[in-house]
């Protein structure tokens, strides 16, 4: 059974789970890095926001050789996981969203990358960011699911009637209340006890958030690099390790070419190419207060 099959046969199990009250449809997105994902949306008659189960990792389940009803069963428990997904629709309307006014409160910042999510890119306000775009999303709180964010689209912005620097301006404002930078000690991870003949791991730390989620957008507001170059008395080397993290140690210009090459190898081998940030390596300049990219 074939991706195509394998999608058809979920539809027509789904349909038979979920009852005539259900609307059930294929939807394919296209999410970051320029990734097409195939879902199948369950939309609920009478409300104003569809629920996406992505079947990617379901198939490859089901090609390991799961029966196909206990795949079912996994996918419908899904919005307890990541392939699960919320889309409001285009009549979705509340007045927090509507009235700017209030929407600004929900508003919060996304790092991309910018080459490769050009065609996204086309159809979202944004800020260029180095090598990367700063995007935005209105988190919907208290939702039934734990939260869901709809992404700021130019026909959103265009109703709201402000400029991409306000928006920017105010999401910036609640990712420094809401979504606290969180940094620590890479080393304290490894083996306490390191063998004779390894070679010394430098002092290496990660900057997240305390949720962990998109952890690498503190790169805009964190003063823990400041904090930590002065510290060390050096300028930081700034690792992306993916849109959830990034890695910092003590800059060291000889290193660079083999730092660069190893971030684009762990994008390659170890990183889910929806989560990849950059292959390219950054700079905190602790003279400037800046993070800069660094040539290649």
């Amino acid at each position: 059974m074939d991706f195509e099959m394998f999608t058809e046969k979920m539809m027509e199990l789904l349909k038979e789970r979920v009852g005539d009250n259900w609307e059930v449809g294929v939807y394919k997105a296209l999410k970051n890095n320029g990734i097409t994902k195939t879902g199948i949306m369950l939309q609920k008659k009478g409300e104003r926001y569809d629920s996406i189960l992505y079947l990617e990792e379901a198939c490859g389940r089901y090609m390991d050789g799961m029966e196909v009803e206990e795949t079912v069963e996994i996918l419908l428990d899904a919005p307890f996981g990541h392939n699960f997904e919320v889309e409001f629709d285009k009549e979705f309307q509340i007045e927090s969203f509507k009235d700017y006014s209030q929407a600004k409160e929900h508003l919060r910042l996304r790092l991309i990358n910018c080459e490769k999510n050009t065609e996204l890119l086309g159809d979202m306000p944004h800020v260029c960011w180095n090598d990367l775009a700063v995007i935005f999303c209105y988190e919907v709180e208290a939702w039934k699911e734990g939260n869901a964010c709809i992404m700021i689209r130019n026909d959103h912005l265009a109703e709201w009637e402000v400029t991409v620097e306000t928006l920017y301006e105010d999401a910036l404002k609640n990712m420094k209340n809401a979504a606290s930078d969180d940094m620590f000690s890479l080393n304290d991870m490894f083996m306490k006890e390191k063998a004779p003949d390894r070679e010394e791991i430098p002092p290496m730390y990660v900057l997240t958030n305390t949720s962990r989620k998109f952890g690498a957008t503190v790169m805009l507001y964190s003063g823990k690099m400041k904090e930590l170059a002065d510290t060390i008395g050096s300028d930081l080397v700034i690792l992306p390790s993916s849109l959830h993290e990034v890695l910092l140690l003590a800059d060291d210009e000889e290193n660079h070419p083999r730092w660069k090459e190893m971030v684009g190898e762990v994008n390659r081998l170890m990183v889910e190419p929806e989560e990849v940030l950059s292959d390219n390596i950054y700079r905190y300049n602790r003279e400037k207060d800046v993070v800069e990219l660094v040539a290649a």
